[in-house]
Order: C-alpha cells, then sequence, then structure tokens
C-alpha cells in the first residue's frame, strides 16, 4: 500500500485479491459506498452489491439470470426495481462490448507498438510521439483496473516498472503530460497502492517544476524533461486552460510525500488567474506569459482552451475534502455568469452552451463543452443544498440531451467536433456543423456527461444513450487494431482519420464502462475519488487539519 500523509491508501477490491494485496476496508467498494450516502446523493443510498467481478469480459458487474440487484435508494426513489433491473441487464451486451473494445485496442496495440506513445489503429504502426513514455499504456491503466483486467493491468505495471524512464530530448506539452502522464500514474498509485507508479510520478514532476515562472507562477507550456526549460507554444501567451489544469495532479504529489513544493506551485498558478480575473466568475482563455497577470484576448468558452479550468475549480475543492471554500466560491461566481450569458433554449428547446467574443455571444458549441453537463449536475450534488443553483441539474440535463442528439442526428451516428446552434429554426434543423468541423476523435465529453447524469438520477434513457454511443463506435470506427477517429460525420460510413487518441482508453471507454454497470458507484464512489480531466481517479485527501498545503503568498 502507499502512503498518504499519515493515512495507507488501501486498493480497490477489484484487483486486490490477483495482487495479493490487502483491501481491508477498501473505499469504493459495495461496502464502503453503501455507508458513503452513495456518491452524495440526497436521500442517502446503499451502494449494493453488484454482479462479479473475475476479470473477463462482461465480468464486473454483469447481470446473471436471477440475480437480485440492490440499487442507491434515490434512484428507488424514481425508478422501480423493476424498471432498474431492466435497465442493467439491457446494459450487459453494451458493457461486454466496450470491455471488449478495450482489449481489442490494447492488444493490437500490445501486438504492434508496445511502449509508443500512440499508434495507428489500421496499420498498428507507431503514431505521434509525445514524450517515448509509452502514454498509451500509462493512460489506460486506470481503466483496465476499473473493468478488472488483471493481466492488462499488471504487464503495464511491469511496463513502467522496467521500461519508462524520462529520456526523451526536446519540448513536450506539459499540460499534456500532465493530464496524461503525471495523471495516469497517480491514479494507478491512487487505486492499486503499488510504489512504482509514485515513484515515477514524483520523478516527472521534478522534472516539470522548474518551467513555471517566478513573476506570474504560470507553467510553461512546453517543457524539456532533461533540463526543466520551458517554452512557449502557439499562441503568444498562456492558455487558461493550461494554467488552471495541471492542479489535481501535483496536489497529488504533495499530499503522498508530504513536500508541500509541488502544491505550492500550482496552487499559485490558479490564484494568479483569480487574481486576473479581479471578481469576474467566467473569464477569457488567453493570459499573459511574463507579468502580473493579466487577460490578453476577450473571448470566454467552456469549449477548447478555457474548457477545463472550471472543472478544476470544483474539483479542487471536492479533493481536499472540501476544506478550501476559495475554489468553490470561485466555481460558483462562474456558474452563475455562465447561465447569464452563455446558457440559451433554442426555439425547439434544444438547450446549449455558446461562446462570448468581444462581449457578443456566438451560437457555437465544441463537442468539448459537453462535459459542462456533467460538471454542474456532479457540483449540484456534492456541494451543500443551500448552495446549489436551482437550475444546474435542470441545466446539466437539457446539456446532456443535446450533447446525444449530436451522434442522433448524424447518419454515422457519430458527433462531429463542433456544432452551431440556430436560435429559432424548424424541428430538427437548429443544429448545424460549424465551419465544417465535420471529424470525430472519439472524444469523451457526452459520455463523461451522461455518466455523471446516470450516477446520479440512475435514470435508463441515460445508459440507452450511452448504449447508441457504444454501437456506433462498435460499427463505424473499428479497425484491425483498435478504433480511429472519423473523418466526416455525415457519411453512413465515413472514413476513418488511422488516428487514436489515448484518451479513449484513458476517458471515452471508461465512462462508457461505468455507465453500463448496474450500479457504478459500487465499484467507483464520487465521495471517495474525483476524475481528473483524463478521467483519471485520485483518492480525495481529507487533511486532519482545517486547510492542508496552503500555497505562499
Amino acid at each position: 500500500a502507499g502512503v498518504l500523509g499519515d493515512r495507507i491508501v488501501e486498493p480497490l477490491p477489484a484487483l486486490a485479491a490477483s495482487l495479493g494485496q490487502a483491501a481491508s476496508n477498501p473505499v469504493g467498494a459495495a461496502s464502503a459506498s453503501a455507508s458513503s450516502a452513495a456518491g452524495g446523493a440526497p436521500g442517502g443510498a446503499d451502494g449494493g452489491a453488484v454482479g462479479g467481478g473475475d476479470g473477463g469480459v462482461g465480468g464486473a458487474g454483469k447481470v446473471s439470470e436471477g440475480t437480485a440487484l440492490e440499487f442507491p435508494q434515490d434512484w428507488l426513489a424514481r425508478f422501480s426495481q423493476e424498471e432498474l433491473s431492466n435497465s442493467a441487464k439491457e446494459a450487459d451486451k453494451w458493457l461486454s462490448m466496450t470491455k471488449q473494445a478495450f482489449l481489442h485496442t490494447w492488444n493490437g496495440y500490445r501486438k504492434q507498438s508496445w511502449g509508443k506513445d500512440e499508434f495507428r489503429p489500421l496499420t498498428g504502426k507507431p503514431g505521434r510521439v509525445w514524450a517515448n513514455c509509452g502514454l498509451q499504456i500509462i493512460d489506460a491503466l486506470s481503466t483496465a483496473w476499473l473493468m478488472g483486467l488483471t493481466k492488462e493491468f499488471e504487464d503495464g505495471a511491469e511496463w513502467v516498472e522496467k521500461s519508462l524512464e524520462w529520456k526523451h530530448t526536446g519540448l513536450v506539452s506539459f499540460f499534456e503530460i500532465t493530464i496524461r502522464a503525471l495523471g495516469g500514474l497517480i491514479s494507478a498509485h491512487s487505486l492499486s497502492g503499488k510504489e512504482v507508479f509514485l515513484r515515477k510520478a514524483k520523478d516527472l514532476a521534478d522534472r516539470m517544476l522548474p518551467a513555471f515562472r517566478d513573476d506570474n507562477g504560470f507553467p510553461a507550456t512546453q517543457v524539456d524533461l532533461q533540463t526543466g526549460r520551458g517554452a512557449g507554444g502557439w499562441y503568444n501567451g498562456v492558455l487558461l486552460a493550461e494554467a488552471g489544469t495541471i492542479q489535481l495532479e501535483f496536489r497529488y504529489i504533495s499530499q503522498q510525500t508530504g513536500d508541500p513544493k509541488y502544491a505550492e506551485k500550482v496552487d499559485r498558478s490558479m490564484k494568479s488567474i483569480l487574481q486576473a480575473a479581479n471578481g469576474r466568475g467566467i473569464i477569457p482563455w488567453g493570459l499573459n506569459r511574463e507579468g502580473t497577470p493579466r487577460f490578453t484576448n476577450a473571448h470566454v468558452t467552456f469549449g477548447a482552451m478555457g474548457d477545463s479550468y472550471y472543472e478544476y475549480l470544483l474539483k479542487m475543492y471536492l479533493q481536499t475534502g472540501k476544506t478550501e471554500p476559495a475554489w468553490k466560491d470561485a466555481w460558483k461566481k462562474a456558474m452563475v455568469e455562465m447561465e447569464r450569458r452563455l446558457i440559451r433554449n433554442s426555439s425547439n428547446g434544444l438547450t446549449y452552451i455558446g461562446e462570448e467574443v468581444n462581449g457578443q455571444l456566438q451560437h457555437k458549441m465544441d463537442h468539448l463543452a459537453c462535459f459542462t453537463g456533467g460538471m454542474l449536475v456532479y457540483g449540484a450534488r456534492l456541494l451543500p443544498a443551500e448552495e446549489a443553483g436551482k437550475n444546474w441539474e435542470s441545466i446539466a440535463a437539457g446539456l446532456t440531451e443535446t450533447c446525444y442528439q449530436m451522434y442522433a442526428r448524424q447518419p454515422s451516428h457519430l458527433a462531429p467536433e463542433c456544432i452551431t446552434v440556430r436560435p429559432v429554426a424548424p424541428v430538427g434543423r437548429d443544429m448545424d456543423i460549424w465551419n465544417n468541423a465535420a471529424h470525430n476523435l472519439l472524444r469523451p465529453e457526452a459520455a463523461e456527461a451522461i455518466f455523471y447524469m446516470f450516477y446520479y438520477t440512475g435514470d435508463p434513457r441515460y445508459r440507452r444513450m450511452a448504449g447508441e454511443i457504444m454501437e456506433a463506435i462498435e460499427s463505424k470506427a473499428k479497425t484491425p487494431f483498435g478504433y480511429s477517429g472519423v473523418t466526416d460525420v455525415r457519411q453512413a460510413r465515413p472514413a476513418h482519420k488511422d488516428e487514436l487518441e489515448t484518451f479513449f482508453l484513458a476517458e471515452t471507454l471508461k465512462y462508457l464502462y461505468l455507465t453500463f454497470l448496474p450500479n457504478p458507484r459500487a465499484v467507483l464512489s464520487l465521495d471517495e475519488f474525483v476524475f481528473n480531466t483524463e478521467a483519471h481517479p485520485i483518492r480525495i485527501f481529507r487533511p486532519p487539519e482545517e486547510k492542508f498545503l496552503q500555497p505562499k503568498e
């Protein structure tokens, strides 16, 4: 087991027996979620024991004939036992399909490009180089763990132990390496307790620390892992998401090692953003690279460049056991302004989140922005009831429906990268593809929103949404060695791009798999874990003091 401050990190039960590790009181197990109000949903819940857990396809959570399923009490307040049981049985085929998709991709990568950062799913050849760190392995570990895939997890762990070295020369993306590599390692540690993951993560974090600026605390866009030298990127400044989506990962290193320097660096970056905001909630995505923090453009978005900053404000508050209210207060202010300025409904009732450019609303919505629906219901359920916005859950439901429609309305049943919404238009014609952005990269954000909505409501319709998405991925994106992004979702049989992002295994399949479980709370409790923006579960730290590792001013 690993050390979390003065607490012992015990592995979740999925693989504990096969790894020979004790899990005397495993957090996130059925018994634990039964006593933890099952994800914080009102009315309490009993987490429940579900299915088996043999690690085979359709193993953990698979419904067998005659199995008496237990569901959270707040679900049963809205749906009957029969409705929930029938939904779980219907999802069996999707649960198996999702695990098979993971195994198909993992095995293709294992056979063709093992140890490479990415691979091409049509040819099996290596893809882009991120940091020569086996990024696909690291990014897939937490999904393998949650799926109960013992051999795959152990193969990955062995590669990390024997082969992972940070020897890449040249610049790497600070943001991407943080959320994918650092996030993947700390999550694998958080789930399994294996010391090697923390050791490799700390080595990586130490190599990245010199790239934080002294004047404003922002990280460089790129970093050389050999020298710590930072460099800029395509934008002459710092992206909001780059400076505001690194906190969970570095703070975990501080929590595990007791060394506050990692948390101090990333908390200062977030505080500098709030300094530039000067009391505003939603803010532009462009920041200056040097000097006193200030914004360098007037483009407000919950899509690319801005999105995960808002996500991390909420999650920083939750990561330390709700002991740092300043992050929550900033997030609440942003949600109030978002609802007033960016949330709109078409004449046909299509709820969407627009963007603001120089004070003017643009009716454009990235698929990336679909995470907002999940974030809103998550905040509504985990913030004190008196602080939750009265419309958050209805907005969350509306945004999630819109994101589902992005898929359902296309001939391929895969969503485009971005849409334009027509506020006034005939039924079925209020959504267009923006600027010909008709490609699909197998992104996770719609599946993410659907997962959170299902986790907190148990509504079978969300599971069916997820099932349709999984079936479209299976029928339109499958290749000899994995799954590929497609070029044009307007085609019934779109051409493959021969590209596969590591987030497909890290995020997309994980969120879908958890949604197909009879009761995801019995496998992973959101009272005990918080997802980073790459869907890597990180164990929540509850400090013994009122505050923990407050950054130096």
